[in-house]
């Protein structure tokens, strides 16, 4: 601040990730897009919380101060799906474990409370705060929570991408308006116990009031009937203003969650990704590597949202539905600036996002999308007026190959095979693209499971379309002369997952002779609609049962059935395959020896077993 002859700040941001100034770090990005209209900005990362000085150290803001626990929530960076804690943080120097908090969003908003007191407007973002913006089923807790509008005692709640939120919070709190003033932003949620002064009178779209935190906490039919009340409130064309109240008497207080503010156009995209990030770590870390950098300091992000809207995933409750791409111009350049650095050894990681293959796939009906209520665009089956076109992309791909001093591109974002093989025009030209030219021997896809209820579930295309797909990479590869090897990642304890289930998912992989060793079990992270089945027992959007592996035990088990292969997983393999009346008592699962022949990769016939 002394060298840029500051005397103080307008926005302090606070972060419980290490400082990356890299266009995949929300503090990062939040900080240079808010430093491009003028506005002084300084960052804390990782402060010690037992105490506020470290917070304090740059000095009270002007404006506001900013907080996000990171580029994950705090509670899914800090835990397993078995609630035990894990031994390392991607995002800190080293890896090093234990340098945040618990509920870390809270309790920074609590140091900055008493560092600065009341006076100084705090604003709470980032993935923690933008899925706990009402009431949400907790998984450490086991309990239903009160919304971080309510217990997180900031002012402002940002939710999904924060950046156009967050600008024109700092440009209305710049032109001297108070911050309890600001109840019409688009893309924010706060508290009050003064309904009537929120103007919800004069909103267009009128108001749609949610059951109340008491009411969804003490039932779970009614907390699965909310879910799906919010979960179709996601389009910034036609969402209404949500509210929730949250005690009872004088101590109501209501939370009010302003519409999405609409997603980043292509222009503001290009302008967002081509500002100057070092795309490095602070100097201060020195030699100390964070992970999660080096597994994305050379990819290019293209694209942000997911039009796929898959249960357990928080990408569309986060990012929103709705695709916003960069332009083919402004990801050329970034791949131009990477190829200049003195230290590309000349590979790229990834072009991609959240999907590798959604660039420039958007609606094209307006007015379809002004009613639009779909919770995806691709399930069950490819919306009408969804533009799924690869053949902007594949030239893309080609033209970044041709940059001077890429000597590789790999894709390393999932791949949705049920997109190729809708494209009827330019499909199979993408698949045969991407597997000749950009795949760095192993491509990483996620079928999920196998079993029909649970993609359902899901959200999933049926086993089918992986195995067509399976069939097409097995015979590209072979026709580019090249030793490739699909990598499908499988999910347990789904929601809609029975022990029947995962045994069929464990017979396919041994029919194919797969033996994974790493297993995503499921966690259930707020507000995604897997979560809200968990804890109901309910799917929201038809209030059928489902069934939910909620005792440890069997999750336990679902995982060792995808390990199969391994020794450690045979005693819960037994058990698993005895519930299901798979084994005779006294027989014994065998590990490692498939006692049936491989087939080349094939389920094997009727007998073969």
């Amino acid at each position: 601040m002394a060298a840029r002859g500051w005397s103080e700040l307008d926005v302090l941001l606070v972060t419980g990730d290490a400082y990356v100034d890299h266009p995949s770090f929300g503090a990062a990005v939040i900080g240079r897009v808010l430093e491009a209209q003028g506005f002084r900005v300084g960052v804390v990362a990782q402060p010690d919380w037992s105490g506020p000085a470290d917070v304090a150290r740059l000095g009270r803001p002007r404006l506001f101060a900013g907080v996000t626990s990171g580029a994950m929530d705090s509670m899914v960076n800090h835990y397993t799906a078995h609630k035990r804690p894990r031994s390392d943080d991607a995002y800190t120097p080293g890896g090093a474990a234990g340098r945040r908090p618990d509920r870390a969003a809270t309790v920074y908003t609590r140091l900055l409370r008493a560092a600065f007191g009341a006076t100084t407007p705090v604003v709470l973002g980032g993935v923690e705060a933008s899925l706990r913006r009402l009431a949400h089923y907790d998984w450490w807790d086991d309990a239903v929570l009160p919304s971080l509008a309510v217990t997180g005692g900031a002012d402002l709640l940002v939710y999904g991408q924060g950046e156009k939120p967050v600008l024109e919070v700092a440009r209305r709190l710049a032109s001297g308006e108070d911050v309890l003033g600001l109840v019409d932003v688009p893309g924010t949620a706060f508290a009050t116990r003064h309904l009537g002064l929120a103007g919800l009178e004069s909103r267009p779209r009128g108001v749609l009031a949610l059951p109340s935190f008491d009411e969804v906490a003490a039932d779970r039919r009614t907390f699965a009937l909310f879910s799906r009340l919010y979960h179709l409130e996601h389009n910034g064309d036609n969402a209404r203003v949500l509210t929730q109240r949250h005690g009872r008497g004088e101590r109501t207080v209501t939370v009010v969650v302003n519409p999405p503010m609409p997603g980043p156009t292509t222009a503001e995209l290009d302008r967002i990704a081509e500002l100057p990030y070092a795309r490095d770590a602070h100097p201060s870390y020195g030699a100390a590597h964070i992970p999660a950098l080096e597994q994305i300091r050379w990819s290019i992000q293209i694209l942000r949202g997911c039009a796929a809207g898959c249960s357990f995933c928080c990408i569309t409750e986060h990012q929103g539905r709705d695709v916003a791409s960069r332009s083919r111009d402004s990801v050329l350049r970034e791949v131009e600036a990477l190829a200049r650095r003195p230290d590309f050894k000349g590979t790229i990681s990834d072009l991609g996002g959240a999907t590798a293959n959604m660039w420039q796939m958007t609606c094209t009906s307006a007015e379809a999308h002004a009613v639009c209520r779909r919770a995806s665009c691709v399930y069950p089956s490819v919306c009408p007026h969804f533009a799924v076109d690869h053949g902007p992309l594949v030239e893309l791909y080609q033209r970044a190959r041709q940059v001077k001093g890429v000597k590789h591109l790999f894709i390393g974002s999932g791949v949705r095979y049920d997109l190729a093989q809708a494209d009827g025009r330019h499909g199979a030209r993408y698949l045969a693209e991407l597997v000749q030219h950009h795949v760095s021997g192993q491509l990483k896809v996620a079928p999920e499971h196998v079993a029909a209820g649970t993609l359902r579930t899901m959200k999933k295309p049926g086993i089918a379309s992986f195995e067509r797909f399976r069939e097409d990479f097995r015979r590209l590869s072979r026709e580019a002369g090249k030793e490739q090897y699909l990598v499908p990642y499988f999910l347990s304890s789904h929601p809609g997952c029975g022990l029947e289930d995962a045994v069929e998912l464990m017979d396919y992989l041994r029919d194919n002779g797969w033996r994974p060793q790493q297993v995503q079990d499921f966690v259930p992270t707020p507000m995604t609609l897997a979560s809200d089945m968990f804890w109901s027992g309910l799917h929201p959007m038809t209030l059928k049962p489902v069934v939910v592996a909620r005792d440890l035990k069997e999750k336990r088990m679902q995982k060792a059935l995808i390990r199969w292969a391994d020794p450690e997983s045979a005693p819960l393999v037994e058990e698993a395959l005895r519930r299901v009346g798979r084994l005779r008592p006294g027989q014994r699962f065998q590990a490692r020896g498939v006692p049936w022949k491989r087939t080349g990769g094939r389920r094997p016939a009727p007998g073969r077993r």
